[in-house]
């Protein structure tokens, strides 16, 4: 009897994502319709001035039995460790990992030197729980030398991010508090390692993620992974509305699209333009919660009829601002200043002319609301002030009726992307200096408020949000109310 020959699975392992022992990222795609070719994209890791992209072919001649890559023969494909090794005529091999088992290789283990992430764990990694956020695409060649370093680095945070959307899944209060851990990163007084959008693997704010520990290990392992993957996580265009970076999609509304094109500073001929608009809108994308059906409140700001009565706006964005270029500061200046940022909070205050009127809209998370609050007294002595903070439970809540004397109570704020009031849950005091100068008119949606007004629950008496008074805050989110983040 004679056994049946296996199909090579060759075809099936080369495609992907690889690093190779020389110092290279490789990508792998299939260019033709043809089961036997392949293309190789190899970039350098190291960041130098001479590095430079070389594609190879990957091909079985019909004549050889052996795969090929440039002038190296496949001699070992070890399907089970995902692992390739390729060896040249005069002897020199080059071997080729996935990411994941160079992490595991290269040191990736915990405190009790055992691996980082059991076996159960790889299925969290590879968890997919909103199918329609992915492109389903192939991958093709591209040359990541021609994108910006930093613009790469940002595809591997954000990939990582939307990845650990997906693991975590259907699941509110740990989507919630994933959006506090990255708005609040920068702020955070114990802050560790990470960089400016990511906490570090041994920061103490993943352990308020409210996921089993398996998770836990799970998202830290895919953080671990962002370094290997810099080359590999492509941030592109698909069409006119969507940006896809790596096996991401994110669906962009024109009016966002509109404002970016509109408040660009470079000259309007610059190459970078399209790829940095992609960026900033996959950028703000890891704040939004996939259960919601509007995104992260973060983009919604004052009426601008308010705003346009300031000189400046300490919390803004080029998506939401409705001052000009250069007179409101935002969340990531290194990336915004290209479209009018002129820094963030709180080192921005510094530069800000004494007297300014300045509108003050944090973001509602615990960190930002105790640093304003903290910082309050400075800054009311500095500029003339319209604020707006939340009626919650917090240390600082106390001083909100000395602090903010006589102020009105917001029903709405605005969405900018829509262009329409959005129904604010928490009840909102709205705070402006007597020495600021007035406005022609007075919003609809605010009112005078009286101390009664503090009381947890007056917001709701006074109908100042159409929630049920008995709806959790959990199912307010998800039905997109909240606007806070």
């Amino acid at each position: 009897m004679v056994a049946a020959v296996s199909a090579d699975p060759v075809p099936q392992l080369l495609r992907g994502h690889w690093l190779d022992s020389i110092g290279h990222s490789i990508l792998v795609s299939k260019t033709t319709d043809e089961d036997q070719i392949f293309t190789a994209v190899l970039t350098p890791l190291v960041d130098h001035p001479e590095a430079k992209d070389r594609v190879l072919r990957i091909d079985r001649p019909a004549e050889s039995r052996q795969w090929r890559c440039g002038n190296a023969s496949l001699e070992l494909a070890d399907e089970q460790n995902q692992r390739l090794v390729w060896i040249t005529e005069d002897g020199r091999r080059s071997v080729w990992s996935r990411t994941k088992e160079v992490l595991a290789s290269s040191g990736g283990s915990d405190r009790s030197g055992e691996r980082e992430a059991p076996e159960d764990s790889d299925k969290d990694v590879d968890r997919i729980a909103f199918p329609w956020l992915l492109n389903n695409s192939a991958p093709e060649p591209w040359l990541p030398l021609d994108v910006p370093r930093d613009i790469l680095y940002d595809g591997a945070r954000v990939a990582a991010l939307l990845d650990i959307r997906q693991m975590i899944g259907a699941r509110s209060e740990p989507q919630e508090r994933l959006t506090h851990i990255l708005m609040d990163h920068d702020l955070h007084p114990t802050r560790q390692g990470g960089d400016y959008l990511i906490p570090g693997v041994d920061s103490p704010l993943w352990q308020t993620l409210n996921v089993s520990e398996t998770m836990r290990r799970s998202i830290v392992q895919r953080i671990s992974r962002i370094p290997h993957e810099v080359l590999s996580q492509r941030v592109s265009w698909s069409g006119n509305a969507e940006v896809w970076v790596g096996r991401h999609k994110i669906s962009c509304r024109s009016r966002d699209i509109q404002a970016l094109n509109a408040r660009w500073v470079p000259p309007l001929q610059d190459e970078r333009k399209p790829l940095e608009i992609a960026r900033l809108l996959a950028l703000y994308s890891v704040f939004d919660n996939p259960l919601s059906n509007r995104r992260n409140g973060v983009h919604l700001g004052l009426d601008p009829e308010i705003r346009h009565h300031c000189d400046f706006e300490l919390f803004a964005s080029p998506l939401n601002a409705a001052v000009q270029n250069g007179r409101f500061s935002s969340k990531w200046p290194h990336v915004e200043w290209r479209f009018g940022s002129i820094g963030s909070y709180p080192s921005v205050i510094d530069y800000l002319p004494v007297n300014s009127v300045v509108c003050i809209n944090p973001p509602f998370t615990e960190a930002y609301l105790a640093d304003v609050m903290a910082r309050l007294a400075e800054l009311k002595l500095r500029f003339r002030l319209r604020i707006a903070v939340p009626i919650l439970e917090a240390p600082w809540r106390s001083r909100l009726h000395t602090s903010l004397p006589v102020p009105q109570l917001l029903k709405t704020y605005y969405d900018a992307t829509a262009e329409t009031p959005a129904d604010v849950l928490h009840p909102t005091l709205l705070w402006e200096d007597p020495r600021c100068p007035p406005r022609l008119s007075k919003l609809r949606d605010v009112r005078p408020a009286g101390e009664d007004d503090l009381d947890e629950h007056s917001g709701r008496a006074h109908g100042l949000t159409h929630d049920d008074p008995h709806m959790p805050a959990s199912r307010a989110r998800r039905e997109g109310r909240d606007h806070s983040v």
